[in-house]
């Protein structure tokens, strides 16, 4: 299964690159030759593309390794940290665009209109694009792969950028104003840098084995309750590795239950935590008899503390 999962994932990152690779190589090439500083803009966009799928390409044969001795948790965090990277390159793209543009509006240099070239590349640019989202996201979601998901979203950005370009193109044809494409092309250098800061904002949030979505602990709390016997569940922590979840929490059961009754009870609430989550891959549960458990822990939420952070906010 995982080697399945793996060659998906390769085949949608290698038509990512060569579809890419050609939609960038064009709207570059265009872009200089009709004098378009946003239809560059969006070329060096689509560059960052192919560097996304080809991350994706070499991670997903990091992260589908076994677990060893070094990585008892498996390799799936690969994906977080090339993300991460992939952080770092979009950044740093749209930072040189920004500068290029406003070098270009101080100077007051005037760049012929765009020639129609442009428009044509710029409205290929979205329907390629526009089936390159809805491919990888389709893959992403029957693989449960987060960065094809990703990917997916980052594409539909660039749908929305290509928009932005055709209309900014359109405008300096109708009006005869050439100082409309740099402009736009330093609004699109923003929007890029925006998109960097997003992506290493949301791979820092797993990194801290944070939540994205604080209400799975409250679906967690919900399952718990649903078991018979089990009580005040409390340090809590769940997170995320790669596409999967891994769940730690204390429950309180009655001092007098043996163990084997212990032991069913917390099967028990494993198995309602997974109904309730998908994609969990484990549920550590630590049994305490009712009353006596240790409460002043470091890690770990409780139905308590959920409930004193919504009243505060």
């Amino acid at each position: 299964m995982p080697e399945r999962r793996a060659r998906i994932i390769a085949r949608a990152s290698v038509i990512g690159i060569v579809a890419n690779a050609l939609l960038s190589a064009a709207k570059i090439i265009v872009g200089f030759i009709a004098g378009s500083y946003a239809v560059i803009s969006d070329g060096i966009d689509s560059a960052t593309d192919i560097l996304t799928s080809a991350i994706t390409l070499v991670t997903i044969n990091i992260s589908e390794k076994p677990p060893d001795v070094n990585h008892p948790y498996g390799h799936t965090r690969a994906e977080t940290i090339a993300t991460k990277l992939l952080s770092f390159i979009i950044f740093f793209a749209g930072a040189q665009l920004a500068i290029i543009t406003i070098q270009h509006l101080i100077s007051g240099e005037v760049s012929s209109v765009p020639r129609a070239a442009a428009l044509v590349v710029t409205g290929v640019s979205i329907i390629g694009k526009l089936g390159l989202a809805m491919y990888k996201y389709r893959v992403g979601c029957s693989t449960g792969s987060s960065m094809l998901i990703a990917d997916a979203a980052n594409m539909r950005n660039d749908i929305f950028i290509s928009l932005t370009v055709l209309a900014g193109l359109f405008a300096t044809h109708v009006l005869h104003m050439p100082v409309i494409d740099p402009i736009i092309a330093f609004l699109l250098s923003i929007w890029i840098m925006r998109v960097a800061l997003g992506i290493f904002l949301e791979t820092s949030v797993e990194l801290m084995d944070g939540q994205a979505d604080p209400e799975i602990y409250r679906k967690i709390f919900c399952a718990v309750s649903e078991v018979e016997g089990a009580m005040n569940p409390h340090r809590t922590r769940v997170r995320r590795i790669g596409r999967l979840q891994v769940v730690d929490l204390d429950i309180e059961v009655d001092g007098n239950a043996t163990v084997l009754l212990g032991h069913r009870i917390a099967g028990r609430v494993e198995e309602a935590i997974k109904r309730e989550i998908p994609d969990v891959y484990d549920v550590i549960v630590h049994i305490e008899p009712q009353g006596k458990g240790e409460h002043r822990e470091r890690y770990g939420l409780s139905q308590q503390i959920i409930d004193e952070e919504q009243n505060s906010c």
